[in-house]
């Protein structure tokens, strides 16, 4: 697999549904010591080591325990100052395990897990999606990479194959159609994203706003365009402006995301086509077009 691409397993991304909180920095623990003076219902936060301070047995290490990991172990340690102590530790507050929320959210910001959390029922945690989230485009990244899940077809088609555990930290990003761009690369005189904008854009407009086509060199009438339906899903399609600068056939509506190339010669297959495009893609592939994409359609070019 290539770098900035991560097919996440559902059997290990994130919480097995199976799996308890273990407790990490800046979560707030309660305490109760009960028939101790002072020291029951008390909170103590980890630290940014993993431990908390605790009456008697002072600095303790918590973190990535669950809540009884540490209630068998304070027992241990409080039987040497009481008899049989009765203990209770309680999570008051997750601030550990941290989801970002980036775009159209109800309530985008920042969630924290407190336990075993999917994919949908993260996207619960911040609200849900605004009407104007354009599913094609969104994208779940993890550790700076972009993961190999189909949001868009687990929330439009029910695929709930795609629905995966969410691990700590994990983004979640969904943008405005109007948000996004479409990418004009090749023989142009200024290879660049140009926006999408609030009405879309013509293969024509797209070229104009990237300084038109290098006359001497760029075949029109073999324009190449990728299309993404999701990081592992798209399109690939052939384009004769020739026709169109003619006055022979309309213009030709481009997507968001789309990649436009304009090749130099003559490119008699869609490999060929690839092995041209990729070398320019690789630098903006984790943005746009992941390369997991371009080798799965590559598999059922012609």
């Amino acid at each position: 697999m290539e770098p900035g691409i991560k097919g996440p397993d559902s059997s290990s991304s994130g919480f097995a549904p199976t799996q308890s909180y273990r407790v990490g920095p800046g979560d707030t623990l309660r305490f109760n010591i009960f028939n101790e003076a002072g020291m029951n219902d008390f909170n103590a936060t980890v630290d940014s080591d993993g431990y908390v301070q605790l009456p008697i047995v002072e600095d303790v290490r918590v973190g990535g325990m669950t809540t009884r990991d540490i209630l068998r172990m304070l027992k241990d340690e409080y039987a040497t100052e009481f008899v049989n102590p009765w203990l209770t530790v309680e999570l008051v507050q997750a601030q550990s395990a941290p989801i970002y929320f980036l775009g159209e959210f109800r309530q985008p910001g920042v969630i924290y897990m407190s336990g075993a959390t999917n994919v949908l029922e993260a996207i619960a945690l911040a609200g849900g999606l605004e009407e104007d989230a354009y599913l094609p485009g969104a994208r779940l990244l993890r550790n700076n990479e972009m993961c190999t899940v189909d949001l868009n077809a687990l929330l439009r088609n029910g695929e709930f194959s795609q629905n995966v555990w969410i691990r700590p930290r994990d983004v979640i990003f969904a943008p405005r159609r109007e948000d996004m761009s479409v990418y004009v690369l090749g023989a142009v005189a200024s290879p660049q994203s140009v926006p999408f904008g609030a009405t879309g854009r013509t293969m024509l407009e797209a070229l104009s706003l990237a300084g038109g086509q290098i006359t001497t060199q760029a075949q029109m009438n073999g324009i190449r365009i990728i299309r993404s339906y999701s990081p592992t899903r798209g399109e690939l399609i052939v384009f004769d402006a020739l026709t169109t600068l003619n006055g022979l056939a309309p213009d030709f509506p481009l997507e968001p995301g789309d990649v436009v190339f304009v090749p130099t010669s003559a490119v008699g297959s869609w490999n060929d086509a690839i092995a041209m495009i990729l070398p320019t893609l690789t630098l903006i592939g984790g943005v746009i077009t992941p390369i997991a994409l371009i080798q799965s359609i590559q598999q059922s070019a012609p």
